[in-house]
């Protein structure tokens, strides 16, 4: 099959526009495979196997449970085939054999295979799902709704399970992103999801419901305290602003001012503080907040040294925290035994240089695909939800990205997945054999 890229405009109209095969000619297999893997989808975004463990003590296996029939149906429908037909897959994967090469030359071999294992097994994995198992732009449809659903479950629990720390900032009482910052970092991909359901929902009550878990998620990343989150809501507003149509934009200008409004009036003002103090030259700046820029400048130096001291491959997958941990003259510091807080200096670290190059041009390459599925699919009015779409997939990539500047989240599921949801959309060539041969021209 033809990748996205070398299709025609008018032959993508025609293959979106057509009908859609009969629903009772899919076999029940393929239909189980892809619900199954949606049910993935809003598991790992959502978070609900872990806020069941939290709340009952239990692990209930929904991973599992989801999991391996979508994989089962993955492997014999070809999917895994299909992703590899985008080099942004490709490099994804890449990346994942770069990560096991480097493991013989870890600091702690032991802990670099578990890292890798991991994430092949639970992160890598979700790119394959979305990618391979969504073959049809209505199927594209309900993986975004379901990622649409989480979030809005994802703010709905943090009224239930937020807890205050002592300079005010919110964060999770339970899971991998309980951290006030990581959590900042989550939202800021799965919101703009919420930004699709209510441009594309027809229902009034649906896209009031979106809009209203919008605004109290953009105010949940501020409560954060998080600078490098606020940074990247800046840079959404800013891609919205220039890449939004007109309609969108005039949303935009009135949400914001609201927003803006109630986050000064209701966040506590340590947090405020906070989200504004990046430099000691200010008066009155948060001391928390800058001994925080002094540790993370520190630990950005140290991963930046141990990347070029170790340029191929790198001190180890996961291997980070202990190699400061080693270092004596940390001690006492914000520094020791900490990861680097950036995941682009993480891969580089970690796995070397040739591992950053990878993961950057993965996410550029999944950009670049959203970005001709973009530009071919505007001119034609009747493809505006297609167009919805590859926009707010955009802007979760171009927030998340700027976030996990600050964060820890190299070896984890984000941008697989939203590669994933990009070669979906743009192979969107159905079930049936007549659009797939008008795909491929």
């Amino acid at each position: 099959m033809a990748s996205f890229s070398q299709v025609e405009p008018a032959v993508l109209h025609q293959a979106i526009a057509a009908p859609y095969p009969v629903e009772g000619g899919q076999s029940a297999a393929r239909k189980i495979a892809f619900w199954s893997g949606v049910g993935l989808v809003f598991v790992r975004f959502s978070m609900l196997n872990e806020l069941l463990s939290y709340v009952d003590g239990r692990n209930f296996y929904l991973l599992y449970l989801f999991g391996i029939p979508a994989l089962l149906g993955l492997f014999l429908s070809g999917g895994i085939a299909r992703v590899l037909r985008e080099r942004a897959g490709i490099l994804w994967v890449c990346f994942g054999i770069w990560a096991a090469i480097a493991i013989p030359f870890s600091i702690w071999r032991g802990g670099s295979a578990q890292t890798v294992w991991a994430y092949w097994k639970t992160e890598l994995i979700m790119m394959f799902v979305i990618g391979g198992i969504t073959t049809t732009w209505r199927e594209c449809r309900v993986v975004m709704l379901a990622i649409a659903a989480a979030a809005a479950v994802n703010v709905a629990w943090f009224r239930l399970f937020a807890q205050s720390e002592l300079s005010g900032r919110m964060s999770l009482a339970f899971g991998m992103v309980a951290n006030a910052n990581d959590f900042a970092g989550h939202l800021l991909l799965v919101l703009p999801f919420l930004v699709w359901a209510a441009l594309s929902c027809k229902s009034l009550m649906l896209r009031l419901a979106a809009l209203a878990g919008l605004g109290y998620g953009a105010y949940l990343v501020l409560a954060s305290g998080s600078r490098g989150a606020l940074i990247a809501l800046a840079l959404d507003i800013l891609f919205f602003t220039f890449a939004a149509r007109r309609p969108y934009r005039l949303g935009l200008w009135l949400m914001v001012p609201l927003i803006a409004i109630a986050a000064i009036t209701a966040l506590p003002n340590g947090v405020v503080n906070r989200l504004v103090s990046f430099s000691s030259s200010q008066s009155g700046a948060s001391e928390e907040a800058l001994g925080s820029s002094e540790a993370r400048q520190m630990l950005l130096r140290d991963g930046i040294t141990s990347a070029l001291r170790n340029p191929i491959f790198g001190i180890g997958p996961g291997q980070f925290t202990t190699y400061e941990g080693s270092k004596d003259e940390l001690r006492g510091t914000g520094a020791y035994w900490h990861d680097v807080h950036n995941s682009f200096v993480q891969a580089a670290s970690e796995c070397g240089i040739p591992a950053l190059l990878l993961y950057v041009a993965a996410i550029w390459s999944s950009w670049n695909l959203l970005k001709v599925v973009g530009q071919r699919t505007s001119r034609n009015p009747q493809l505006l939800g297609v167009t919805n779409a590859v926009f707010c997939i955009r802007l979760a990539i171009i927030g998340f990205s700027t976030a996990v500047f600050f964060l820890n989240f190299t070896y984890t599921f984000y941008l697989p997945a939203m590669t994933g949801l990009a070669i979906a959309v743009a192979a969107v060539h159905g079930d049936g054999k007549r659009r797939k041969e008008v795909l491929i021209g």
